[in-house]
Parts: C-alpha cells; structure tokens; sequence
C-alpha cells in the first residue's frame, strides 16, 4: 500500500503537467490552478510521511484522501467545478490523513526512547 500511495502522489503530479500541455494545446492558454498545485504538494508531503504509518490501514485512509482529490481536480480540468463544500471536504480529509501520520511519528518516537 506504501508503494501504491507514493504512486498516487506521483500520478497527481504528472496530472498536472498533463492539465498544463492539453490547456497549452487545445485552448492556447497557460493552465494556472493554485488548488491544484496546492493539492500535489499536501499528496507528496503524505507521500513522504506515509513511509513512517505502520498500519495497513491507515495508509488505506492516505492513499483514499489523496486518490479522491486527485480525481475531483481531475474532472474540474475537463469542465465539472469544484464546489466550496467539496473542497472543504478535501481539506479535511488532507487534514485527518496528515493528523494520523503524525500520530503514527509520535507513537515511533515514544517507542524509540523507551528502548532506550
């Protein structure tokens, strides 16, 4: 699941340099979406941290966040918005998934100072 959520992340990236060739291309405009860019860095960032979650499912909640960001800015590219609440939503779910990575980090240190 660590591999398929770093893939994730990387797909997300790729997405947007894809969104900025076909709005290159097809509108003749440069493609300026801060939400987007935005959201790629939050994926990479839980990319990097997910590395340190132990738990199968958490990643799944990781991987689930990044992956239904991913898809709403992707359908907002070929003509459906993204409304308020829905990126109220997002925030949240980005927000939840970066709040048990950090747990995760938390748990491992207590762990690592108790062997000590």
């Amino acid at each position: 699941m660590l591999q398929a959520t770093r893939y994730i992340s990387y797909f997300f990236l790729l997405s947007y340099f894809v969104a900025l060739v076909f709005t290159g291309v097809m509108k003749g405009t440069l493609y300026q979406d801060p939400l987007h860019l935005q959201y790629i860095l939050m994926s990479l960032g839980l990319a990097y941290l997910g590395q340190f979650v132990q738990s199968q499912t958490m990643l799944t909640i990781v991987f689930a966040v990044i992956l239904t960001a991913l898809v709403k800015i992707c359908t907002q590219v070929y003509g459906w918005p993204i409304t308020e609440r829905a990126i109220g939503g997002m925030n949240l779910g980005y927000l939840i998934a970066y709040l048990l990575c950090i747990q995760q980090l938390v748990k491992l240190k207590k762990q690592h100072q108790s062997r000590n």
